[in-house]
Order: structure tokens, then C-alpha cells, then sequence
């Protein structure tokens, strides 16, 4: 391996996707010689033309990180730790990276986040090609709404042993989580990646800065974060439904949502206000209307149930105030409503359990301001979470649902690729139980999996179907008589 025709191959890389010119390419080669210990440059020719058809450095970093690996002694999580720093150094600064985003947006907010996008890909901060391994199908249902399905082969797992690492490793309160501002060019550790090639712009919502970078393993087309400038915990208020019109404003064709601001039914990062959005259209949003609420307080707005699994309401109208008017009501009159007839008690031994978990979009000049009713409250039946997975499904997925899940879109995790070509085997031998537990005890829990596909059941069919379960014990409100007239109950006193 001749590392310094591949640190040519990179510089040249660099120039012809992330803009490296005139001097600034003798530099940067002369940099990533230092960094990896390499005396002089390569002396031939390089193939530039096949370099410009590459969409992204991943052959040039692995051939890198082998380096690293085998003539600097580093561990592969320092290769790779390496190599983020490398393709920062490559990639314009983040103060260059925010002047060009404004210029562009001043003529296209497309553009802008599109620019943005590439740089993410090109920098490989945008793990394109893992995330292009991803599973991802459409579950159609003749019954109801669509979800759809990913299998998440693409997020890093830790192994054993970098786990018993982390168990001896220092802590660190810096940064204080991964979203603050304070991760743009930081160099990583084991238990916190590096963000050496992180690029991100700062935006002013409602008098406000917020910054805007897309996610290093996009679970949807340019699925972006938005994150405060402080450190601060997540909440559900009218400002922040306010925040999440103003970013629609100023990017009409993306949609934002928020976690919820509780455990069970937020998100996995609840110390520090942040969204997600993107240019995707969630199952959520393809779901029909269901009955339109008359309220007589609000006109100019109108208020639907929507024909999806969880319970959802609908806000849509033409002015800002009025749906911010009509979302805090709702938010503010479902953190106190009490039904346990239903489950639901708002509160308890001071701890608040109901909560919404609100998206927005803007079609043909309206706003659209879904809220996704949740309540996190436990109990002897279901200590995981009364309106959260239940146990039975906990094969398939018992990690938390928020925002993406709540909105109809499945992250799995990556082991169901291996399990579910295990029970399929299982089904078409139909393998005793305790035969395939003996070669496979994860299998635990998988019998009503190979007995639907000895059925007949597709495996995706079987793991789509267990995703709509799993939203109707998400349902604060489930589809049956009782659930939809406590529902009405709650709607009417909204009238009141």
C-alpha cells in the first residue's frame, strides 16, 4: 500500500468535491503527511477523472485507516477517529460553511439545505454508504395507513470489549452532550464520536439561535437536527411550537417535530432542546382524516382526528397565532386530563406522565401542526411503559418510540437481519422449539414469529404487523369502543 499516492488521491478528492483550491492544496497535503507520519508526497500520476466520479472518500479512508491501524499502531476506533479529523481539515471551515449557506438561502432555501447535504456526504461526516446497507421497506396495510420499516445496520454497535473499556475509561464532562456546539471539530473518545468533519449553519427562530447539521446516520432523505445554543432540557410548550412553525417558515420544504420533553416517550437525548425534520413525507402525514372537531372558540382553524394507530390530532389553518393558540390549549388541557377508565392519569408522586409530541409542515401556505397524545406512566403490568411496547413484543423492538417511530417510520434493530433469516429456516424445517433454542437462545420470545411464518407470513409482514401493534399500545386512546369514547370525552371538554 503506498499511503502517499492515497493522501494525493484524498487532496485531489477534496478539490473536486469540497471546493480545496490554489495554495490551500499544498497545505492540506502537507498536513495529512504530518498527521500520519508520511515524509514526502507522492510522486505520480493520480486518475482524477475516475477520483471526480467518486461520491464519496470511503476507499481513500479505509485504505487510511489501515494505515493507521498497522504502521501507527492505533485501535480501529482511533483509526476512525483519525480519519474524521483528516476529512475536517479538508473540508471548508465552519464559518466558510455558514457564509455560503446564507448566501445561498438568499436565493433558494433548497439550495441552501441542499449544499449543505452534499458537504455532509462528501466530508463523509453523512455515513452514505452505511446508511445505504439499511433495510428499509413500505408495510401497506388494506386495513389502514402505511408504516415503514428500516432495519438500522448502519449506527455502530459496541462489542464486549468496548464496553469493558468504557468501564474503566475517565469520564468527561466535555461536551456536555452530543448535540452541543461545543462538538464542531472535537476530537472524539471512546464513549463520544469524533466530529472532526461536523459542519453546521446558525439560524435565529422567534429571537432565538439554533443550530442546523444533518444526522451522521439519516434515517430518511436529508433528515436534519436542529439544536439550541444552550444546554438546556427539552420542553413542550408554546414556544417551542412556535419555534417549530418558524423553521417551516424559513424552510418550507422540510417538516420539524420535537420529542417529547419525558422519559419512555421522548427521545434519547432529553438534556438539551433539540428537532428533528427533513425532506420526507412520514406515514403520519399520508394518513387521512378521520372526523373533524368543531370548536366554535377557534375559527379559522380546524381541528381533525387523524386515521392513524396512535392518537393523533390534526391543527391546520392559515394563521400562525391562531394554531399556536388552539396546540396550546390542547397541550395544556391534555397534561391535566385524567381518565382511568382509559389508563390515563396525568401525574403522580410529582411526576408528569402526559405530554404531546408535535410535528409541523406547511402545505399550500397552511400550517400543519400534528400532536401525537403520550403518556409515560408505568405499572405492576407493563413496568416498561403502559403506553409504550408491551413485553411481547420486546422480540422486535423495545427500545423507546418517539417522534420518528410515533410518526409511523420502524427503526429495528440490526440483529432482526440475522434472527429473522434464522426463523425463516426454522419455519420452512419447522424446527422444534427446543432444537433451535439450543443452537440460537436470542431466539427466546421468537415462537409466535415462526409459527406466522409457518403460517404463510412473510418475515416482513410478520415484524410491519408487530410495528402496528406496537403503536396501538402506544395509543393513549386505543381503536375499540371504550377507548374512542374516552377520547370523545376529552375532545368535548375542549368545548366547554
Amino acid at each position: 500500500m503506498m499511503i502517499e499516492k492515497t493522501i494525493r488521491e484524498l487532496v485531489i478528492y477534496a478539490k473536486t468535491h469540497l471546493g480545496l483550491k490554489g495554495l490551500d492544496l499544498v497545505y492540506c497535503e502537507n498536513l495529512l503527511l504530518r498527521e500520519l507520519h508520511v515524509a514526502a508526497p507522492y510522486e505520480g500520476e493520480v486518475d482524477e477523472e475516475a477520483i471526480a466520479k467518486a461520491i464519496v472518500p470511503d476507499a481513500y479512508l479505509e485504505a487510511i485507516e489501515a494505515h493507521c491501524v498497522s504502521a501507527l499502531g492505533m485501535t480501529n476506533a482511533q483509526a476512525e477517529r483519525e480519519s474524521a479529523f483528516l476529512m475536517g481539515l479538508l473540508t471548508p471551515s465552519p464559518e466558510a460553511v455558514d457564509a455560503e449557506f446564507k448566501k445561498r438561502y438568499a436565493t433558494s432555501p433548497e439550495e441552501a439545505t441542499s449544499y449543505l447535504y452534499d458537504l455532509a456526504v462528501a466530508s463523509n461526516y453523512y455515513q452514505k454508504t452505511k446508511v445505504d446497507r439499511n433495510i428499509v421497506y413500505d408495510a401497506p396495510f388494506e386495513d389502514g395507513p402505511k408504516l415503514e420499516i428500516s432495519i438500522n445496520l448502519s449506527k455502530p454497535e459496541k462489542n464486549n470489549k468496548d464496553i469493558a473499556k468504557l468501564v474503566h475509561a475517565k469520564k468527561s464532562g466535555y461536551p456536555a452532550c452530543q448535540l452541543c456546539l461545543e462538538n464542531l471539530g472535537y476530537e472524539g473518545r471512546d464513549d463520544h464520536p469524533a466530529r472532526g468533519n461536523l459542519r453546521l449553519v446558525s439560524l435565529l427562530l422567534n429571537g432565538e439561535k439554533w443550530y442546523l447539521q444533518y444526522s451522521p446516520y439519516g434515517y430518511f432523505e436529508k433528515h436534519c437536527i436542529l439544536f439550541h445554543e444552550s444546554h438546556t432540557p427539552m420542553e413542550i410548550s408554546r414556544r417551542i411550537f412556535a419555534a417549530l412553525i418558524a423553521f417551516v417558515d424559513a424552510f418550507p420544504h422540510f417538516f420539524i417535530g420535537s420529542n417529547s420533553d419525558l422519559p419512555i416517550v421522548g427521545g434519547s437525548i432529553l438534556n438539551h432542546e433539540h428537532f428533528q425534520g427533513g425532506f420526507h413525507v412520514l406515514p403520519i402525514f399520508h394518513s387521512k382524516e378521520k372526523e373533524e372537531i368543531k370548536l366554535s372558540r377557534h375559527p379559522g382553524v380546524t381541528l381533525h382526528v387523524m386515521d392513524f394507530y396512535d392518537t393523533v390530532l390534526k391543527i391546520e389553518g392559515e394563521d400562525k397565532e391562531k394554531v399556536l393558540d388552539l396546540a396550546e390549549e390542547i397541550t395544556l388541557a391534555w397534561r391535566n386530563y385524567e381518565d382511568k377508565t382509559c389508563d390515563i392519569i396525568p401525574a403522580s408522586e410529582g411526576a408528569q406522565h402526559s405530554t404531546v409530541t408535535p410535528l409541523v409542515r406547511k402545505v399550500d401556505g397552511k400550517y400543519q401542526l400534528f400532536l401525537i397524545l403520550r403518556n409515560n406512566r408505568c405499572d405492576d403490568r407493563f413496568p416498561g411503559g403502559i403506553f409504550h411496547a408491551h413485553p411481547e413484543y420486546a422480540h422486535i423492538k423495545q427500545e423507546g418510540i418517539g417522534l420518528i417511530e410515533a410518526s409511523g417510520l420502524f427503526i429495528l434493530p440490526a440483529r432482526l437481519k440475522r434472527q429473522a433469516a434464522l426463523v425463516e429456516e426454522i419455519a420452512r424445517a419447522h424446527t422444534p422449539k427446543e432444537e433451535y433454542l439450543k443452537e440460537h437462545p436470542d431466539l427466546e420470545g421468537f415462537d409466535d414469529m415462526v409459527k406466522a411464518l409457518e403460517g404463510g407470513m412473510s418475515a416482513r409482514a410478520y415484524m410491519a404487523e408487530v410495528c402496528r401493534k406496537i403503536l396501538g399500545n402506544v395509543a393513549v386512546f386505543k381503536d375499540d369502543e371504550k377507548g374512542q369514547e374516552g377520547l370523545a370525552r376529552f375532545l368535548r371538554g375542549l368545548n366547554a
